[in-house]
């Protein structure tokens, strides 16, 4: 089966809120069996949203809409579906009574506007929204199943979950799986594995890097159990060849992988962020319970912070500077103390946009990592872009901290 995504807003084509709905929906879709074949967002406009649907019905067996269902002026998707499908309209009032209810509870008078809420079209079927206020409709062509739901991405979701994912099961799954590295480049993992594909007949790989790594998405040609049994094996296969380079599978973060780790050791670890300005903590303290593990932090900014929170000595911040191998050792050694911890690990480089030199240029960063056994530092030279120069960091420093804990660091 195949289906296709609109989302509609103004919001979205002109860039000021992220379509992260057509994301999930995808990969909802494909674990039903259901392949999307194409993705499209639009406006605010009746004439644009007609236009798609003409397009899309009876070329695909189902067609998901998002946004527009809301009681504002610029909620128009209803009155499209309608226009398109020659519906009228119904006032439903028992509907509209929930809604009441509902406003009452939480202690407000429900606006006149949301009326148009509990309009729904003839030649639509209601499908009720568990945790908003504007229900999902199906409309269905003689081809094509249209699901029309809010933009709200919880509400979207719940809607999926409750009332239109069950009515895909039964359907034979695409089989698809997502493999995450660190610490390879994009170019040089693909010549790396280039001797191998060969070898993996029936499955699709694709390369998705961004600043902290490169995801393999492998997606089987076959489906059901045989589409996941072909892609359990090339990941298998993958894992081995790649080692240590892969860090995990689908819904893993680097920042959990490294958490099971110390959990599994019964060890601690704590932080001393430069460059990175708290982004290690904030991805370690994104894993329900990290603090079994977790210490906590320091964000040494400053040369004072760095000599009077953590120890450095002054004077090797006067012979090697802040960013240098010497003081990044100093400040997880710094950190572990001050803690307590098993582990103290630290992070200093240069940001930019200024601030860079032709020895010490925009980008470059120390990292380093104390442990029961002695203290180890890296060079890298990561993004010279601010925002994902410190992510890139961060990223960096768990997995330094990771492959420690693995016992291939040194």
């Amino acid at each position: 089966m195949r289906a296709g995504i609109l989302t509609i807003g103004d919001e979205l084509i002109n860039g000021f809120t992220v379509d992260t709905n057509a994301v999930w929906l995808s990969q909802a879709l494909l674990s039903r069996g259901v392949s999307v074949a194409i993705k499209a967002s639009v406006g605010d406009e009746t004439g644009a949203i007609e236009a798609i649907l003409d397009q899309w019905d009876g070329e695909y067996d189902w067609v998901i809409t998002t946004g527009g269902l809301g009681p504002t002026h610029d909620d128009i998707t209803k009155s499209a579906f309608c226009n398109y499908f020659d519906s009228e309209i119904r006032f439903d009032e028992g509907y509209w009574q929930k809604l009441v209810e509902r406003f009452k509870g939480r202690g407000h008078t429900i606006p006149d506007n949301n009326r148009s809420q509990a309009e729904i079209p003839t030649k639509a079927e209601f499908i009720a929204n568990p945790v908003g206020t504007a229900p999902g409709l199906k409309f269905i062509s003689k081809s094509t199943t249209f699901i029309v739901l809010p933009g709200v991405p919880r509400e979207m979701k719940a809607i999926m979950t409750d009332h239109v994912l069950p009515d895909l099961e039964g359907q034979a799954p695409i089989a698809w799986l997502t493999l995450h590295t660190a610490g390879i480049f994009e170019s040089a993992l693909a010549m790396k594995l280039e001797p191998l594909l060969a070898k993996l007949g029936g499955i699709q790989l694709a390369y998705l890097p961004s600043y902290r790594g490169v995801d393999l998405r492998l997606r089987s040609l076959a489906t059901g159990e045989q589409g996941r049994s072909k892609v359990a094996s090339a990941a298998g296969e993958i894992e081995a060849f790649l080692g240590e380079r892969v860090y995990g599978r689908d819904g893993d973060t680097l920042a959990s992988v490294v958490g099971q780790l110390l959990l599994a050791r019964r060890e601690t670890v704590a932080l001393a962020e430069s460059c990175s300005g708290g982004v290690t903590a904030s991805d370690m303290t994104d894993v329900p319970g990290s603090s079994a593990y977790f210490k906590g932090g320091v964000v040494a900014y400053s040369d004072a912070a760095k000599v009077s929170q953590l120890g450095v000595n002054p004077a090797t911040l006067e012979t090697h500077g802040a960013v240098s191998e010497a003081t990044a050792r100093e400040l997880a050694e710094g950190a572990r103390i001050a803690f307590d911890a098993t582990w103290g690990v630290a992070t200093t480089g240069i940001a930019g946009p200024s601030g860079g030199s032709e020895e010490k240029p925009v980008g470059l960063v120390y990292l380093a990592v104390a442990g029961p056994d002695g203290t180890i530092t890296r060079e890298a030279r990561l993004v010279a872009d601010r925002l994902p120069h410190k992510s890139a960091t961060a990223h960096a420093a768990l997995n330094l901290l990771r492959l420690e804990l693995l016992g291939h660091g040194h």
